[in-house]
């Protein structure tokens, strides 16, 4: 299984309001598991830089398999990948900030952020992934209540205001955050079912 456009939208969106809430303009991009590129946008204020390194740390993370910064301690002198930087066209990174998105224990994706120190791009990277495995366990628990409902018949908006009516019913205010996993839930459901 591979990440999905509809839910890449939704982990970067997760991804920019996280950076926002640290002030910290960043780019985030999102990658299959291949290392396409799937999603990407730059906040106004970002380095420049920023982007070629977001993108590069999300591939990293996505053909690797594994968090650049666990990547950056095999690549040491010495280390079993030394070296490693120096293939691929140098879009290798071996710090901080790129990590692979996993659902049911399998890379499906990664994600990628630069624009702050190496510590703020990787509480970023973080918190998507914590995200991604909210969405995975309701996900696993909603599936049975969906109707039979193809992937590319859903859309984002209206889950959205559903969600949103039936917190005004419940008469509470989901958290923005809250409606992204949620909404990421159902389309995750719909997506492991194809």
């Amino acid at each position: 299984m591979k990440i999905t456009y509809p839910v890449a939208c939704i982990l970067g969106t997760i991804a920019e309001n996280k950076a926002r809430d640290m002030s910290v303009p960043m780019a985030i991009a999102l990658m299959d598991r291949e290392g396409t590129l799937l999603f990407f946008g730059r906040m106004d204020g970002a380095l420049p830089a920023s982007t070629e390194i977001a993108i590069s740390k999300a591939y990293t993370s996505a053909i690797f398999r594994m968090a650049t910064h666990e990547l950056g301690k095999l690549a040491q002198p010495g280390g079993e990948l030394y070296g490693v930087q120096h293939t691929h066209n140098g879009r290798i990174v071996l710090f901080g900030g790129g990590l692979p998105l996993r659902v049911n224990g399998h890379v499906m994706g990664a994600i990628g952020i630069s624009g702050g120190s190496v510590n703020e791009d990787s509480q970023v990277a973080e918190h998507v992934v914590k995200a991604l495995e909210e969405m995975e366990y309701w996900s696993k628990r909603i599936k049975k209540y969906l109707p039979e409902v193809r992937l590319e018949h859903l859309r984002i908006s209206s889950l959205e205001d559903r969600l949103q009516e039936a917190s005004e019913r419940m008469n509470c205010d989901l958290p923005a955050d809250v409606s992204l996993v949620l909404t990421g839930a159902i389309l995750l459901a719909a997506s492991v079912r194809e």
